[in-house]
């Protein structure tokens, strides 16, 4: 939009004219922030040896929005030893780059889904890329599977999409279903800021949706949870763990169940057979 088109537009749309003007200034003091930042920030961490890790912690030195949560999103979904994961809302493909990581250890498959087109996100193998509403999608899944023989058990969902509540609320009520019992779900954008705030002490520009996806996790727990501090709690079946940082990232954890009474896993049939011997 040329100079004079946003002169004629601001002066036909003052709230817009406000909006955008907000928006410049907060633009401006974040660069000013992250000038200052850049000038005392330390050397990335030592190489922790473990090739794909590394990758993770070299291509977060790039800021974004996700850019401090993605090595947890690589490491929380490591224990899971996921079989299948899905990954609600691509855009760019920052969380692709860790969750495809997770899958290649594991052999698994990556399934993600977004509305804009991003079929050469990733170059592994095992992705297959949906062009399609999550929503409507959700209810073709299990059919999806089966056509390409696999299971619809989900052992980690990532989800990214609107940040809106309805629609959060939605994809709650339409992908959980489809949860392993051992599975672990990623909500991105639990705390989202008009200028939100990095571990590493640099700024970034965010937007108001009114608590959306926190809302929604609220509305499907039966609880109230303070999203602008970190925690680890309890909830029903799940474990809770939120990040309170770059907009907020926020883990549910399945609660692990005993097994039935006469049900005993290899691990622990092995352990028995040993102590009588």
């Amino acid at each position: 939009m040329s100079l004079s088109d946003t002169l004629r537009r601001a002066m036909r749309e003052p709230q817009w004219a406000r909006a955008r003007l907000e928006t410049v200034l907060c633009e401006a003091l974040v660069r000013v922030n992250n000038a200052m930042v850049d000038l005392r920030r330390r050397a990335a961490d030592e190489p922790s040896g473990f090739e794909p890790l590394d990758e993770i912690t070299e291509h977060a030195w790039r800021r974004s929005d996700i850019s401090d949560h993605l090595a947890t999103l690589f490491l929380e979904s490591l224990p899971v030893a996921p079989t299948l994961i899905v990954e609600l809302g691509v855009r760019g493909g920052e969380s692709t780059f860790a969750l495809e990581r997770v899958a290649a250890i594991y052999d698994a498959k990556l399934v993600s889904v977004d509305m804009g087109e991003c079929a050469r996100i990733s170059p592994y193998a095992g992705w297959e890329f949906v062009q399609n509403d999550d929503i409507a999608f959700a209810g073709q899944f299990a059919d999806w599977c089966s056509e390409r023989g696999g299971s619809p058990a989900i052992d980690v969902l990532f989800i990214d999409t609107s940040h809106e509540f309805e629609h959060t609320a939605q994809e709650i009520a339409h992908w959980f279903p489809y949860l392993s019992k051992r599975a672990r779900v990623f909500f991105h954008d639990t705390h989202i800021q008009r200028i939100f705030r990095r571990r590493d002490g640099s700024r970034g520009v965010g937007w108001d949706n009114q608590r959306g996806v926190m809302a929604a996790i609220e509305q499907y727990l039966g609880c109230s949870l303070d999203e602008s501090r970190d925690f680890t709690t309890l909830r029903g079946e799940w474990i809770v763990r939120h990040y309170a940082s770059c907009n907020g990232l926020t883990i549910l954890e399945r609660l692990p169940q005993p097994a039935p009474p006469g049900e005993l896993e290899t691990g622990a049939e092995v352990a028995v057979e040993s102590a009588s011997q």
